[in-house]
């Protein structure tokens, strides 16, 4: 409120009285200076004379102007935000989400920010956030509060501010929210009482106002367990939950191999079942099968555009073996016979002479050894004298290696150790040998584990080497290895040694004269023939599962604590409690962390660890592990997170809520990208006052006037003859 008065300390009718008096002199000069002077320069005289007047009537009335203006040392503003899960949406993909284009602006570390501003021109600015918990002041950790997708409640919180007995009532309110309230009193309730106290309430409006709608895929009727070498059909079912056709794109991986992507159309509303094509898995094991839908503009909840699957897969039916050798070998025909059963295929290749080969099975060719490099790959077995090596071509050899670590296969090598040492490298098990020749028959001893699990009478089986013929003896085997046919009473010095290697197993068996024993009766040709296959059988089926994560079935909540769970075994295949674990987790929003995993108390072999999930989606979790041997083992897998309750069901920007509110309680309403620094809320009419007094008298321009003004009077009277 403005006032205007004049500084006079006498009678008005004094004042009145002098200004009469100046006009009469000035009327009577005017009529001098018409005589004594030209009409145009008279008037110039005269309008000055009459400035001169107005400019001491000013100097000695003195004129004020007071005005009322809030104190701005008495204000106490309220910065209250937002921190709900709804604050953590993106409005655009790839966009900012709705809590970081507040953050800006209450940044008391950036120079010019709003909130630094408004600081300085007031006497107190608190930052408070809310969410369904009490009001509390923001502090760093604040701004990752909407990441636990906690409920709204406006009206709760701003009522609560009001009612606060610790501080006095604020005289202005600037909310930052999305008015996305689902909890508690409704923000005009609150507002109700805040019109009553005078108190605004400005409000920052945080979102955009679209249409917006939900793309979710799962599987259908996947099977927890198949058979290696069976199709496998997998089918999702995509839902379109827009209002408008959808089109897009859905992808099949297994593992991080992309199997196949599909492009479809959804009309709005619709579901509808994909079904991928046949996947023929080619080995045993553990694998993930994973859903994908590419992104789409304004879906509201990506964190079910994606759905994975485990799937056991058992060994196959039967096994496919090659037998290759550079000479003619005895074992090959007990070998041979003790396949003949329909779990096994036996495939041979073996050099007769110089240029002839005996060849059996439809893709092998007696012309010579194959040049293909994918040759090995339509096997499961290769039984491979370590001889055949140094006349495979490189190529053939690098593919034979890929064979095992890449495509999952066996190989059981046998022969010259140190050949198959030199080219194979790491796939050769065995690192160091000797040769014997012993007098008599040399008992040997055959570990349970892996091979015979699941055999009977394993203990009576009367294993042997045959006297008087070569054998290699294992003295060294990698660190991975494990010997599991050894001399009887020296376990230093074995027979056969395996390994899981890569995707795959290998194997090295020292005793190529092993059909001997096949010819002392019929119990032992019986156990020869078990032995054999179940050697045939483990190489065929898979990796052995050294790393088994423990799956978490349907999906986890972003913001709460989650487990991983793992169990390792070591190079024995016995649980392991001297491995160091890593978990190295990756997933939305360009989240990474790296997780140690520690034994866990009372489970041998098993490892644990939890972290918080911040973001709604799929993580992917890569278990690396070390061992003191210096083995390592690396395994996938994969999260589906989630974020549940009344927050993801809509994320809707309410801007209409928010602009009634405004209006109600006398605030203003902006939205937060229309928003500046320099943005001043509207205050509480009933905050104290202070007079603010602005003196004409003292303006420097009416001097320049005064001082302009007799100047030019001074050249005119000069020019025109004039005293």
């Amino acid at each position: 409120m403005e006032s205007i008065g004049l500084e006079w300390p006498y009678s008005y009718s004094w004042l009145i009285a002098g200004v009469g008096l100046y006009f009469i002199l000035l009327f009577w000069h005017a009529r001098c200076l018409f005589k004594a002077s030209t009409a145009k320069d008279a008037w110039k005289l005269i309008i000055l004379r009459g400035l001169f007047g107005l400019i001491f009537l000013i100097l000695i009335t003195r004129p004020f102007i007071e005005s009322k203006e809030t104190n701005p040392d008495a204000v106490r503003l309220v910065a209250a935000v937002d921190l709900s899960g709804s604050m953590n949406h993106r409005d655009q993909s790839g966009g900012k989400r709705r809590i970081d284009l507040v953050r800006s602006f209450l940044d008391p570390d950036r120079t010019g920010s709003w909130f630094n501003q408004t600081r300085e021109s007031f006497g107190a600015v608190d930052r408070l956030g809310f969410s369904i918990e009490d009001i509390s002041a923001i502090r760093s950790s604040s701004w990752s509060i909407p990441e636990s997708g906690e409920n709204t409640a406006i009206g709760d919180a701003l009522i609560e501010l009001l009612e606060r007995q610790d501080k006095e009532a604020p005289g202005a309110v600037v909310l930052f929210s999305d008015g996305r309230n689902n909890v508690g009193k409704s923000p005009l309730v609150a507002g109700d009482q805040y019109r009553n106290r005078g108190i605004p309430i400005n409000v920052i409006g945080v979102g955009e106002a679209q249409e917006q709608g939900n793309l979710s895929v799962s599987f259908s009727e996947v099977p927890s367990e198949i058979v290696a070498k069976e199709e496998l059909i997998l089918a999702a079912e995509i839902n379109n939950g827009f209002g408008r056709d959808v089109k897009l794109v859905a992808r099949l991986f297994a593992e991080e191999e992309e199997l196949e992507d599909r492009s479809i159309t959804l009309q709005a509303g619709e579901s509808r079942l994909l079904n991928f094509s046949p996947v023929v898995p080619e080995i045993a094991g553990v694998r993930t099968y994973r859903v994908v839908l590419d992104s789409v503009e304004r879906d509201s909840d990506p964190s079910d555009n994606s759905d994975a699957q485990v799937i056991q897969i058992l060994p196959p039916a039967f096994f496919s073996a090659l037998y290759l050798s550079h000479q003619i070998n005895p074992l090959y025909p007990f070998l041979k016979r003790s396949l003949a059963s329909d779990r096994f295929q036996l495939s041979s290749l073996i050099r007769l002479g110089e240029k002839t080969f005996h060849a059996r099975g439809e893709k092998l060719s007696p012309k010579g050894y194959p040049q293909n490099p994918a040759f090995w790959m339509d096997y499961d077995v290769v039984l491979l004298d370590a001889g055949c090596l140094k006349e495979l071509n490189s190529t053939m050899i690098s593919s034979l290696k890929d064979f095992v670590q890449k495509r999952g296969g066996g190989l059981l090598l046998f022969g010259e150790p140190s050949l198959a040492r030199e080219i194979l490298g790491g796939v050769m098990p065995a690192v160091d040998t000797q040769s014997s020749r012993g007098k008599q028959n040399l008992s040997l001893s055959v570990l349970p584990e892996p091979l015979f699990s699941e055999r009977k009478r394993l203990d009576n089986w009367k294993t042997f080497l045959p006297a008087g013929l070569p054998a290699h003896l294992i003295t060294r085997v990698n660190p991975a290895a494990r010997e599991v046919v050894s001399l009887k009473g020296r376990p230093d010095l074995s027979v056969m040694a395996l390994q899981a290697y890569g995707a795959g197993k290998s194997a090295y068996w020292g005793s190529t004269h092993d059909w001997r024993r096949a010819l002392s009766d019929e119990e032992r040709s019986r156990e020869f023939s078990l032995f054999w296959q179940g050697v045939v059988e483990w190489l065929g089926s898979g990796t052995v599962e050294r790393i088994k994560v423990e799956q978490t079935p349907g999906f986890l909540i972003a913001g709460d604590e989650t487990s991983l769970r793992m169990e390792a075994l070591g190079a024995d295949f016995e649980p392991s409690m001297d491995a160091r674990v890593e978990a190295n987790i990756t997933g939305p929003e360009g989240f990474s962390k790296t997780l140690q995993l520690y034994p866990q108390g009372g489970d041998l072999g098993t490892y644990a660890g939890k972290f918080i999930p911040p973001h709604p989606g799929p993580y992917r979790v890569v278990y690396n592990l070390g061992f003191p041997d210096g083995e390592k083992i690396e395994q996938s897998s994969y999260l589906k997170i989630r974020q549940f309750g009344d927050e993801a069901k809509d994320m809707r920007y309410a801007e209409r809520d928010l602009q009634m509110l405004a209006n109600l309680t006398g605030g203003s309403f902006v939205r937060v990208e229309d928003m500046t620094d320099t943005w001043v809320p509207n205050l509480s009419a009933a905050l104290p006052t202070i007079n603010k007094r602005n003196d004409l008298a003292n303006a420097w321009p009416l001097f320049a006037v005064l001082f302009l003004a007799a100047g030019v009077e001074w050249v005119l009277r000069r020019k025109g003859g004039l005293r």
